[in-house]
């Protein structure tokens, strides 16, 4: 049986996350703290080259994921290859505006546990986001049997697909927020998926990790 090895990667962090400010088509700049997290994520992958060797490595078009992979890249020597349908959970016109604006002015999270195919004007749905998360990673998936490869995106993305494969297709993908450069490690088997790893940061040191995440979550303090 053939598998493919499926390596999802959150890129590091950014001023908006830091913000707790929704830059899902926009981009930020990483904060010196992601550039620590991007740092500690090239060293793990290119620690492992060897006992488990990535074939190749697909990217969001956006900076911030393009930057996370060039780390990957210059440790393991793979050239990382763009891929649209990677790109962030974009909300259209909202973009830009904090999480605590979101959620008292527009009621947001509260629109989207009532209905999930609610989109703002020129933005996506939380449906839209799952269907095209899961057509792309599982796209790449079968384009690669008995390789391994990884996969540089996004938490709106990567929460899409926790919740898909592995939480029972609730729609709660903020439930598998992942920490910025969370690693996720997956089997495709040609018939199911399998999470061997899930969300780990295990590589980024202390001063690289945020107790609480902040996302979605307004009164939570940044660090």
């Amino acid at each position: 049986m053939k598998k493919t090895h499926v390596v999802l990667v959150r890129h590091g962090e950014t001023t908006a996350n830091h913000e707790q400010r929704w830059y899902g088509a926009l981009d930020a700049p990483l904060t010196a703290r992601g550039e620590l997290q991007v740092r500690s994520t090239g060293a793990r992958f290119g620690a492992r080259q060897t006992m488990a060797p990535a074939d190749i490595i697909y990217v969001s078009p956006l900076p911030r994921a393009r930057r996370t992979a060039a780390a990957i890249a210059e440790a393991i020597g793979v050239e990382p290859i763009i891929d649209d349908g990677l790109r962030e959970f974009s909300i259209g016109d909202w973009e830009g505006r904090t999480y605590r604006d979101l959620i008292d002015n527009e009621n947001l999270w509260g629109r989207w546990a009532q209905d999930p195919t609610f989109a703002p004007p020129n933005g996506e749905s939380p449906a839209t986001l799952g269907k095209r998360a899961v057509e792309a990673v599982q796209r790449l998936a079968e384009q690669h049997p008995d390789q391994r490869i990884i996969i540089v995106t996004h938490g709106g993305i990567i929460g899409c697909l926790l919740d898909s494969w592995f939480g029972g297709r609730t729609g709660d993908w903020v439930r598998w927020d992942a920490h910025n450069c969370a690693v996720s490690e997956l089997v495709w088997d040609g018939a199911q998926w399998r999470g061997e790893v899930i969300n780990d940061i295990s590589h980024l040191p202390p001063e690289a990790v945020v107790a609480v995440l902040p996302a979605y979550n307004p009164e939570a303090e940044t660090q």
